[in-house]
């Protein structure tokens, strides 16, 4: 099952470090004045179609010296320690065609009051920040049909998990071959995206970051 508009996902401490609350009720999508500093338009070539492979464009740590120290949204969380999922959705973004960064898709996010007081991402806010040109959707399954069709449909699955100390984390998949998934960590510097070789059994939630059709 697949649903757009007001899903709010948790960046709450603790245990759950940057990952995700149950799924709440979804609230009605109001209508919105965008502001005038919204992402510009995407400039590339349109995300390929039909295949398990996406461009890997960019790649952002969440611990960057240049935002780590930033706060996320209007909380007390820092970047570093709680913005895995602001990083790999920015990541998204960015390869969908967008220029952006980690520090400014917080700073955007936080004007259109795309976070809750508890620094949980309201992901209509992927839509407000790009105008209306891009969107997140929510599954409320995880499996690998899922991944992969969101990779067929040109959209960047992230995904959450949980690291070996029991925290939460995102990362943003793009390419899906017979070693596994290739991701782009937040945490993990790499020269290119990284193998997953587990199922998607693994994956507790996933998110699909695409150009509204």
């Amino acid at each position: 099952m697949i649903k757009r508009a007001v899903i709010i996902i948790g960046f709450s401490g603790g245990l759950y470090g940057c990952g995700s609350t149950p799924l709440p009720p979804s609230s009605p999508t109001s209508s919105v004045t965008y502001p005038a500093a919204t992402i510009a338009a995407p400039q590339m070539t349109p995300i390929p179609k039909g295949g398990l492979s996406l461009p890997d464009r960019s790649a952002f740590l969440q611990k960057d010296p240049r935002w780590g120290s930033e706060r996320l949204g209007t909380t007390t969380d820092t970047m570093a320690s709680h913005g895995c999922l602001v990083t790999a959705t920015s990541m998204a973004l960015v390869n969908l065609g967008f220029q952006t960064n980690p520090s400014d898709l917080n700073a955007r996010l936080t004007q259109t009051d795309s976070f809750t007081p508890r620094g949980w991402l309201i992901w209509d806010g992927i839509r407000k920040v790009t105008a209306g040109q891009a969107e997140a959707i929510y599954h409320t399954e995880v499996s690998e049909g899922i991944i992969n069709g969101c990779m067929m449909k040109g959209q960047y699955p992230l995904v959450q998990f949980y690291l070996k100390n029991g925290r939460s984390h995102w990362a943003m998949i793009t390419k899906r071959d017979g070693r596994g998934y290739h991701m782009r960590d937040p945490l993990r510097p790499s020269k290119s995206a990284l193998i997953f070789p587990r199922s998607s059994d693994s994956f507790k939630a996933v998110r699909c970051v695409g150009l509204k059709s």
